[in-house]
């Protein structure tokens, strides 16, 4: 093989594969505010430096005899399982334990439960990688010298890509994980799909053929981790396959008295040309409480649960800027995602619907007793397709039904044609104008101590 192309194939996938892990840095440093509030963004982090390190001792093998035949092979085998491990890691924090969200939640879980999935899949991956290091490999041939451990190796591999692809396709078919949107299904495949294939490519391209049968010519393996790479990047970074994780807080202004209405769980479309009339409810619901002597039906009688019940917790989705609306609507702590192609904290551009419905879907999933205003669907339709959003407000429906949650979607009518309106319209309540909202409060009316 030519040296032009012995750098085609073995060095320059390496030097871009640095390349690319470098990029995946920087962009992870400018999302490290909401990014390491994810468990399973630390599992990438490990994933992204996994093969940094494995493309570092492919250009030393390269450009210098640093790294010894042997030497590389136990890199291989250690990199297989290391990255299988993860795998499956990463796949159980997005299907069965999707809950498990930030690294406190996380933490606490394993104080609880030390002895678990994660920790005896990462034990048995620790046995083998010890037995690799311990079996110090000969010169001869791979296969014939330690064939029970690659044996070993193989099938801790193929264990990780099963588990993957059950997890995966199980937990993302509809009415395993129903709060999912299409996207992210999606998504969570392309993540789970392309992850778990990195460690079956450099086993069965370097480690078994390059290693073990002296297979040096023309070995692709570096391209394919590098095209996974990139599909793992795009799930993660594009597609947004992660979403902002919110932290309710009870807002801290209180208004004089309290509140003898409180309006039945459920989703409200409320026609406003300039959505006042619906963060105007939003505003009582959040910050004055209901009566205390209510009796709450359905919850148990606790200190914690009627506290909930009282003083809601609520999300503010919106166009406008967040200091204004606080200002505007005597807000204080109530968090707000704000809708902008500029990047920052607590933002969302308008094309990244699927992180943004899922957002509020965690929001949601996560409150009890929670209050959800979305303002600024003109502003969304105009950079999505409108049936994309009325699949991401179809999952905001079920999400909202299943948590008991109140969804309130602030819409200007003038804004859309009959046909799409009949679809918004459908399974929401519609409330139109300040005189509906007035009727609602009017037919929500606590009577008698009991929350009708």
């Amino acid at each position: 093989m030519s040296d032009a192309v012995d750098f085609g194939v073995e060095a320059l996938p390496g030097l871009l594969g640095i390349i690319a892990a470098f990029y995946a840095a920087v962009l992870i440093r400018r999302r490290r505010e909401d990014f390491f509030r994810f468990v399973r963004s630390w599992v990438v982090v490990l994933f992204i430096a996994s093969l940094a390190v494995l493309w570092v001792v492919e250009l030393m093998m390269y450009f210098g005899p640093a790294i010894s035949e042997d030497s590389h092979s136990m890199v291989d085998a250690t990199f297989v399982v290391v990255t299988s491990c993860l795998a499956v890691w990463v796949v159980l924090l997005s299907t069965s334990h999707s809950k498990l969200n930030n690294p406190g939640q996380f933490s606490a879980w394993m104080k609880r439960k030390p002895l678990n999935a994660f920790t005896g899949w990462g034990l048995a991956g620790m046995v083998i990688i010890v037995l690799t290091w311990a079996n110090a490999w000969s010169a001869a041939s791979l296969l014939e010298a330690d064939l029970w451990l690659l044996a070993l190796i193989m099938g801790y591999m193929l264990a990780a890509v099963g588990i993957g692809v059950v997890l995966s396709t199980g937990y993302t078919s509809r009415g395993r994980m129903p709060s999912l949107t299409r996207e992210n299904r999606v998504s969570i495949v392309l993540f789970s799909v392309a992850w778990v294939l990195t460690p079956s490519t450099e086993f069965s391209f370097d480690l078994m053929l390059g290693d073990a049968l002296g297979w040096e010519d023309f070995n692709p393996h570096n391209w394919i981790l590098l095209l996974l790479l990139a599909i793992l990047m795009r799930a993660v970074f594009v597609t947004q396959y992660m979403a902002i994780i919110v932290d309710a807080e009870a807002e801290t202004v209180k208004r004089g008295g309290f509140r003898s209405f409180d309006i039945p769980r459920g989703v409200y479309l409320i026609f406003d040309e300039k959505s006042d009339s619906a963060f105007g409810l939003f505003s009582e619901l959040v910050t004055m409480p209901l009566r205390p002597d209510v009796k709450i039906p359905g919850k148990e009688e606790s200190a914690s649960a009627t506290l909930e019940f009282l003083i809601p917790r609520g999300l503010v989705i919106t166009r406008e800027f967040p200091d204004s609306v606080r200002t505007k609507h005597n807000l204080q702590v109530t968090p707000m995602i704000w809708l902008t192609e500029s990047p920052g904290e607590k933002r969302i551009a308008p094309t990244s619907l699927a992180v943004l419905t899922d957002t509020i879907i965690r929001f949601m999933e996560a409150t009890p007793n929670s209050i959800v205003l979305i303002e600024g669907m003109e502003y969304i339709m105009t950079f999505n397709e409108f049936k994309k959003v009325l699949r991401s407000l179809d999952s905001l429906n079920e999400t909202a039904w299943i948590t008991k949650a109140r969804l309130l979607i602030a819409v200007n009518p003038t804004a859309f044609d009959e046909k799409d309106l009949a679809l918004l319209e459908r399974d929401r309540r519609v409330i139109k104008g300040r005189a509906a909202i007035e009727e609602l409060k009017r037919e929500s009316r606590v009577e008698g101590g009991v929350a009708l």
